[in-house]
């Protein structure tokens, strides 16, 4: 683990790579693979949870072992005072639910307790461990990076989950534009945790909708993400959330002076 981490370190982009194709044939293994079809009348969804708690565990233990869980946003909620930074994002994912939600009780909660593991555990492997490794390549270019692959990551809905094409392609460009923003927050908060919320609810309004959103509306989320991403960056992008001699983020307003830098 330490001659990776030194690996990592020396060279980001592959290190960054790396992780996240591991990340995704880890997800495949446990989907397709090792784990039966999960899916009692109780819990329609408990093998995604299964799943996503599965390869959560896996990225918490990455960074356990390398001593990044507080640097990295996942162990802390950084600075409290700049949550309200996610709430653009939240009203964005709100929107979905204005024609309501489809499906019984049991479907809602248990799609939305699966869409939340989903959210933890990609936005712990994205924003969280991903998003650390590319870090010393400064803030754009990281949040380049974790939008880029986070959105090519979607792949995987076509070529293991039977996903059409052309709907994978709308949602590799999506995912990657929320991702880029995602990034954006992680830097100006320091912690992974508001955007764990906002995917969960984002993913649960858009996929328990009861018809899709307009495609006006589509191209304005689109245009939204790519221009807030770079107001965040711009604004709180010269690196992340002051750290504490403790370890834990200052609950500061003040722009950070430094890129943040691995351990």
């Amino acid at each position: 683990m330490h001659r990776w981490k030194g690996h990592v370190s020396r060279h980001p982009l592959w290190g960054a790579v790396e992780f996240t194709f591991a990340w995704h044939v880890v997800l495949v293994l446990f989907a397709k693979v090792i784990l039966p079809p999960l899916a009692p009348s109780w819990f329609p969804d408990l093998g995604a949870t299964v799943v996503n708690a599965v390869s959560f565990a896996g990225v918490w233990v990455v960074l356990w072992r390398w001593g990044w869980l507080r640097v990295s946003g996942v162990a802390v909620l950084g600075a409290l005072r700049r949550w309200w930074l996610a709430l653009p994002m939240l009203l964005v994912a709100c929107s979905y639910a204005v024609a309501g939600v489809d499906g019984r009780t049991t479907l809602l909660v248990s799609s939305l307790i699966s869409l939340m593991w989903v959210s933890i555990n990609e936005e712990i492997y994205s924003r969280g461990l991903v998003q650390q490794v590319l870090a010393p390549l400064g803030a754009t270019r990281a949040a380049i990076g974790v939008g880029f692959l986070f959105g090519v990551g979607h792949l995987q809905n076509y070529l293991f989950f039977g996903a059409p094409l052309d709907d994978t392609l709308w949602q590799m460009l999506s995912a990657g534009l929320f991702g880029f923003t995602c990034a954006g927050l992680r830097f100006a908060i320091g912690s992974v945790w508001p955007m764990v919320v906002v995917h969960g609810l984002d993913d649960f309004f858009q996929i328990r909708s009861p018809g899709a959103a307009p495609d006006w509306w589509q191209v304005c989320v689109y245009v939204f993400h790519a221009a807030y991403g770079v107001w965040l960056l711009r604004h709180y992008g010269t690196g992340d959330v002051p750290l504490t001699r403790g370890g834990v983020p200052a609950d500061t307003d003040e722009r950070p002076e430094q890129a943040g830098a691995l351990e």
